[in-house]
């Protein structure tokens, strides 16, 4: 990662006149700009004609960063190619899932698996490596751009060849394919490797076992292509580091970011109503990566064809600017410096509008920046504090996404869980299967119904160890190859668990139904809830409200194990039943922040050796009051004794010395 923190924007050159380029760049200097990202859209400058590369236009902009003493992120323009592509190698197309090609004219276009497709990908990327190779203004690259958004499945020829290669490496004989995919069932047993594709269109349900490694198989090749750029480009200079920005559809994170030097994500807070919605992505970034990078942070209201969003009240841009380096952005780059009048793009508005003056945005921009590089250096570098961790997992989101569909709004609870946390003031990360889980006091395990036998013995250590286990309903119901395991569950989680289910029902879309917890609190349940047993468990909490099936029966539980506690929880649950489980564990746990904030203020705690640094973030058009931190406010420079106010869309940052601070 880069040694000190980094300002950044991200400037187009052969979007504007070359004219225009040296006073842009000059413009950028005076509003405090380090980093400027550029090249990840201009394939069809770098080779206008196949095997012809030109760089004048791209040379010129770095020299004037130069001049400028700006460093660059080059992009590797392989996410949206020229015409003559598709033109002259229509086998390179993404085809959806009626096999209809994706033709020239939008983005992400191309198929990872086309021979073709790599053949030429491997030679623009070649061709920027060894031209720039002794470039010293450029410090990054950014692989491709946003890996699988819009479109994050391909269909073509091409994809249906490569899927038969990965499962004969996988499973090397027909049999254990059979076998793992279940296909005596509906008789579709096969016989040959050429019988098999990907999944197409069917009369009835496809094949859930090939649906789950469908999506693996898409996961691995965009990893291997990111592998394959990566190579090409440390091969011409090892000091670059490399990135790519975002998680999208079909990608396995924690595999993804093992190519990288570091992950960076793209934040734009438009896309939702309020800050826990914000922070999920931040909080995703910093998990994988940390410190992390922002390669696009929202500047200005945003819209493409079919939507426009609204425009960022006064205070908001700097205010999400904070956010992102308060969850460990330790770069960040404004999306982009000017809005550009052409193209599906033309209402992301940039720090500049079209009229080219400096307004409210760049202002707002340049405030954050100067701000940002007076905060003393250890602060970028200072963990977030570890109290609760959401698990994570690519097969079992892969399965509520694609597959197990009928509990509907069950899915994406490990988001729902992170913004309860987030919003009670519970600093939440989140982990995956192979993350260390040690220093958290409490893991969460929304609905993980594959489950592997060396992950229950890691969580029983854990749990033995004085971690509190969260259990959601379904657990342990299917093994790695998606099949129900034949055990009564939550099957290698009941011993764990203390539990057996004896029934369960789904509920329609409108229903729910209600726990009673033994402090009188209710816990309204939706999607899917469940009728326990307990075998070692005590009972936490019981059904009520009349159902026949589930009668009184037990609906929360709680067993002791070693020094710790699995809570295993009967159903999915609503923001509003996360948000009133989280308030009981806050009491069962003892987990009380000397922070007292509002609930519209957001509190990032980060630590260092020497401070402890609190982040205060008012998401609100309101003044707020803060209790509980007293030290020296790093913006303002000045002392605070216990109680900070903070203006409409306010930021606070308190440094504080560690033995003076209580945060759980």
């Amino acid at each position: 990662m880069l040694k000190t923190f980094q300002l950044g924007v991200c400037y187009y050159p052969e979007h504007w006149p070359v004219s225009r380029h040296a006073a842009d760049f000059r413009r950028m200097k005076e509003s405090g700009i380090d980093v400027v990202r550029m090249g990840e859209g201009a394939w069809s400058y770098f080779e206008p004609e196949e095997g012809r590369f030109q760089f004048d236009l791209f040379d010129r902009a770095i020299d004037l960063c130069r001049r400028n003493g700006i460093k660059v992120i080059f992009g590797t323009p392989t996410y949206c190619g020229p015409a003559w592509i598709a033109a002259n190698y229509p086998e390179v197309l993404r085809w959806n899932f009626q096999r209809i090609p994706m033709a020239h004219g939008s983005r992400r276009n191309y198929n990872y698996t086309s021979p073709k497709y790599l053949e030429l990908s491997d030679c623009v990327c070649t061709a920027l490596a060894d031209h720039y190779a002794g470039e010293k203004q450029i410090v990054a690259w950014q692989l491709d751009n946003e890996f699988n958004c819009h479109m994050d499945v391909s269909y073509a020829l091409s994809d249906t060849i490569a899927f038969r290669g990965w499962l004969q490496a996988k499973y090397q004989t027909l049999e254990k394919l059979n076998q793992a995919w279940g296909t005596a069932f509906w008789s579709q047993r096969y016989s040959d490797w050429e019988q098999i594709d990907l999944p197409h269109p069917t009369s009835a349900m496809p094949n859930p076992s090939q649906l789950l490694d469908e999506s693996r198989f898409i996961s691995d090749t965009v990893v291997a292509f990111a592998r394959r750029q990566a190579r090409i480009l440390r091969k011409h200079n090892k000091r670059w580091l490399i990135t790519h920005n975002g998680l999208f559809g079909n990608v396995d994170g924690p595999k993804l970011v093992k190519q990288l030097d570091f992950f960076s994500h793209d934040q734009y807070p438009l896309f939702f109503d309020a800050w826990p919605g914000r922070a999920e992505g931040l909080v995703q970034a910093r998990s994988l990566s940390f410190p992390c990078a922002i390669l696009e942070q929202q500047s200005g209201p945003g819209g493409q064809m079919g939507y426009l969003q609204r425009t960022p009240r006064v205070g908001e841009i700097r205010l999400w600017a904070w956010q992102s380096v308060a969850h460990g952005a330790k770069l960040l780059s404004f999306f982009l410096w000017r809005t550009c009048p052409f193209g599906s793009e033309q209402h992301w508005h940039g720090l500049i509008d079209q009229d080219d003056k400096s307004g409210r945005r760049l202002a707002e921009a340049k405030e954050f920046g100067r701000e940002a590089h007076g905060l003393p250096g250890e602060f970028f570098d200072a963990p977030p504090a570890k109290i609760a961790a959401v698990l994570r997992d690519f097969d079992n989101e892969i399965n509520e996404r694609r597959i197990n569909t009928y509990t509907k709004t069950g899915a994406g609870e490990h988001a729902r869980w992170l913004g309860a946390l987030s919003g009670a003031h519970v600093p939440a990360d989140y982990v995956w299967p192979d993350s260390a889980f040690a220093g958290y006091r409490v893991l969460i395990l929304p609905h993980q119904k594959m489950v592997s036998r060396s992950l229950v013995e890691k969580l029983e250590k854990y749990v033995r160890a004085g971690g509190t286990l969260v259990l959601g309903a379904q657990s342990g119901l299917k093994d790695l190859n998606l099949h129900i395991v034949e055990q009564t569950p939550p099957g290698l989680f009941s011993r764990l668990a203390g539990v057996e289910i004896e029934d369960w029902t789904t509920l329609p879309a409108n229903e729910t139904r209600v726990a009673r917890l033994s402090t009188g609190r209710d816990i309204a349940m939706e999607a899917f809830v469940e009728r326990i047993r307990p075998t070692a468990a005590k009972v936490l909490a019981r059904w009520s409200g009349g159902d026949s099936l589930l009668g009184d029966s037990v609906a929360i539980t709680v067993n002791r194990v070693g020094k710790g506690a699995v809570y295993y929880f009967g159903g999915y649950c609503s923001a509003a039943a996360i948000e009133g489980f989280v308030e009981y564990l806050r009491g069962e746990l003892t987990i009380s922040p000397s922070v007292s904030a509002p609930a519209e203020v957001e509190v990032v705690i980060r630590s260092a050796r020497r401070k402890t640094y609190v982040v205060l973030l008012n998401h609100s058009q309101r003044v707020q009051r803060i209790a509980g931190v007293a030290g020296m406010e790093l913006l303002s420079g000045k002392k605070c004794d216990g109680e900070i106010v903070l203006e409409p869309f306010g930021v606070a940052i308190v440094a504080i010395v560690p033995s003076a601070f209580r945060w759980c």
